[in-house]
């Protein structure tokens, strides 16, 4: 049987729904599994959605693209099955498919104006999102937090859902033979709201009172760039933060195994990709204690936990993590790409 994988972001990735979506493409390639996105690339196994709404209304575009499309590429590629990429930032179900549909749910709406006040107005996906779930004939979570919300919030009966937790390629993410740079972190990810760079770049200041030579240096790219450069300017961190701006896939492990410890300060995940990646090349973590990030990151054990919002406490637990070196982590089972890609297969394919 040939299964179709609909997502809106896929390689080359805007986030995390991307990662996790090449990560499962590099796992699948030649088992019967074709990738439908709206992505620019000669991928084999890829097929580009080309309607023109998607350059506006984006993962919408892609929505309403499937509900128009979705008898002429079941019969034309001869697909048994459809995965379909959704929650907040994904695909939604319009109507009921005529082959088996598995959602995989990477976060909800319900998270996204609940804990981001500015974004209330993302409450109009709600019952669209609902729909999606109850058309849904399985549903995939990134982690037990996520499923935790749809069987609370959206009345999800459980055994519709199941974890498959996302994963590294250790073959990208190990450690080196590195010296770590004493007193030095390292954020990786988006720069905007949601992924909580200003709550780091404001507890920097607490950090650098007791750690006067500590150094953050942020990688990524996004909306908020330059007002983080100019509140670490304001804040005179001018010496204690670097932005490095986008960083290329091929250099992050490398970032990952030069910092003593790596930061995590969202607001909250669907999963936390960054956290795996970190732990993956053999450097601890701190993370703010939310959806998606707890899970993964064991206070004590791997790194440490602190409120999100508490400047304080999240800037003792770097302090507390830079003076107290401890052995690498070690990446549990469940996030190792084997158990992932088993796990996939298996569900695409009954």
């Amino acid at each position: 049987m040939k299964s179709g994988v609909i997502t809106y972001d896929f390689f080359p990735f805007i986030g995390g729904i991307g990662r996790l979506t090449y990560t499962l493409y590099c796992e699948v390639k030649g088992r019967n599994v074709l990738f439908f996105s709206p992505a620019d690339n000669s991928l084999p196994g890829h097929v580009r959605i080309h309607f023109w709404p998607i350059r506006f209304i984006k993962q919408v575009g892609v929505s309403i693209w499937l509900h128009l499309n979705a008898h002429r590429i079941i019969s034309e590629y001869g697909l048994g099955k459809l995965n379909v990429h959704s929650g907040s930032g994904g695909v939604l179900l319009i109507r009921r498919l005529p082959v088996p549909v598995v959602i995989t749910c990477h976060h909800t709406y319900w998270q996204q104006y609940t804990h981001i006040k500015s974004q209330f107005w993302k409450r109009i996906f709600l019952p669209f999102e609902k729909r999606t779930y109850r058309l849904a004939d399985q549903i995939i979570c990134d982690c037990e937090d996520t499923r935790r919300v749809l069987l609370e919030r959206y009345r999800i009966p459980a055994e519709k859902m199941s974890v498959i937790h996302c994963a590294v390629d250790a073959e990208k993410f190990h450690p080196e033979q590195t010296e770590k740079k004493a007193n030095s972190l390292v954020y990786i990810g988006r720069i905007d709201t949601r992924k909580g760079i200003e709550f780091l770049i404001r507890s920097m200041p607490l950090v650098v009172q007791q750690i006067p030579d500590a150094h953050l240096t942020v990688g990524g790219k996004g909306c908020d760039l330059e007002k983080m450069k100019a509140l670490a300017a304001k804040l005179d961190l001018e010496r204690n933060v670097t932005f490095l701006g986008f960083v290329p896939d091929d250099q992050l492990n490398g970032l990952y195994n030069q910092a003593q410890c790596a930061v995590v300060p969202s607001i909250f995940e669907g999963f936390g990709i960054t956290v795996i990646e970190a732990l993956a090349a053999g450097t601890r973590v701190v993370g703010t204690d939310v959806d998606g990030i707890r899970e993964s990151l064991s206070s004590g054990e791997n790194g440490r936990l602190a409120p999100y919002g508490d400047h304080r406490a999240f800037a003792d637990a770097i302090v507390a993590e830079l003076r107290s070196p401890r052995s690498a982590p070690q990446l549990r089972p469940e996030y190792q790409v084997d158990r992932f890609r088993e796990r996939y297969l298996e569900v695409l394919s009954s």
